[in-house]
């Protein structure tokens, strides 16, 4: 891949040599092409990202200068075009299949999801967690103000893709080995009924019984203190029959399964 978003923005070349992008305002400029990869990018909108408030005078001329530096710096196209375009609507940034962690992630993602309502649920669970391999960090770490919509549409994608891999794990019988992971992401993302739902059956499984019904005392007072709701029917659900010691959650699928949706409160 020639451009990395799933942590701080990393280009290299067509051999994987890394190539240096330069100052920040260069680097935001391609955060925001990035983000609208395919699609023409208006010069204000640019401005707008570069300069918050009143852009200097100089705005215009300073923007031909770091796209500019850009185009020198990328590598050219399969077909030896600059990556960079210009016309009157403003510039586009050319990005190949498979030269884009973001997109390739989404593809990985899809493919798993496909896999798992197929019932294929190793192959969906090999190919979900192939795609959050992807991830170093946060989106776009660096310039994350260069692309805040992008940023946080990839951060719901990663938070759901994290929570059907934990079913489809589930469904396979992994219920020892996710409780740690399952613990991170209720600590990571306390409001999202979800992961706590899946922590509270990998504990019952486990034959923690207590435990699970402890988690779902944690999970109700956060909603409680911090959103004045109580946790959705789903949940709730769970929880009742783990009181009433049900032995049928101990296999099958999990409770929300792929690919339902949860409540979600965050």
């Amino acid at each position: 891949m020639l451009f990395r978003v799933l942590g701080p923005i990393q280009v290299s070349d067509a051999g994987g040599a890394a190539v240096p992008i330069g100052a920040r305002k260069v680097r935001m400029v391609l955060a925001v092409l990035l983000a609208g990869a395919g699609e023409r990018v208006a010069a204000s909108r640019l401005i707008d990202v570069l300069w918050e408030g009143e852009p200097p005078r100089s705005a215009t001329a300073n923007l031909h200068t770091y796209v500019w530096e850009l185009r020198r710096r990328l590598p050219v196209t399969r077909l030896g075009r600059p990556r960079i375009e210009r016309d009157r609507e403003g510039y586009r940034l050319t990005v190949g299949c498979g030269e884009f962690d973001a997109w390739v992630f989404g593809e990985r993602t899809t493919q798993g999801r496909r896999e798992l309502a197929e019932g294929r649920l190793a192959q969906g669970a090999r190919s979900l967690a192939g795609a959050l391999e992807l991830w170093r960090g946060a989106p776009y770490e660096d310039v994350a103000a260069a692309a805040p919509l992008e940023v946080a549409r990839l951060l719901e994608l990663r938070r759901l893709v994290q929570e059907d891999l934990m079913d489809a794990r589930l469904h396979l019988g992994e219920h020892r080995e996710v409780v740690d992971e399952l613990r991170v992401l209720t600590t990571a993302e306390p409001l999202r009924e979800r992961p706590w739902a899946q922590l509270m059956l990998a504990l019952y499984r486990c034959g923690r019984r207590a435990e699970a019904l402890y988690a779902y005392q944690e999970v109700y007072r956060l909603l409680d203190a911090e959103l004045g709701i109580q946790p959705g029917n789903a949940i709730r659900e769970l929880h009742r029959r783990i009181l009433a010691d049900d032995t049928s959650l101990g296999g099958g699928p999990p409770v929300f399964g792929h690919p339902a949706r949860p409540r979600q409160t965050a």
